[in-house]
């Protein structure tokens, strides 16, 4: 299992080298996403999150809730 903060760091340094491109920049943001969820809640439930967030963009509804 990588560490978040390792993640991040990792984001971060691709996040300076690319600036000027919004693309690769959310693109990265979405893999440091998944891998984060997959270390914290497993494959099963990281795919459910993703596939309901992506069937939401046109109805957003944000919700704060505590993962245990």
């Amino acid at each position: 299992m990588i560490p978040s903060n390792t993640i991040l760091d990792d984001a971060f340094r691709f996040a300076e080298k690319h600036k000027d491109d919004p693309m690769a920049l959310s693109a990265s943001l979405m893999i440091v996403a998944k891998t984060i969820y997959l270390n914290m809640l497993g494959p099963d439930q990281t795919q459910l999150m993703i596939h309901l967030f992506a069937d939401n963009m046109e109805q957003p509804h944000i919700e704060k809730v505590t993962i245990h």
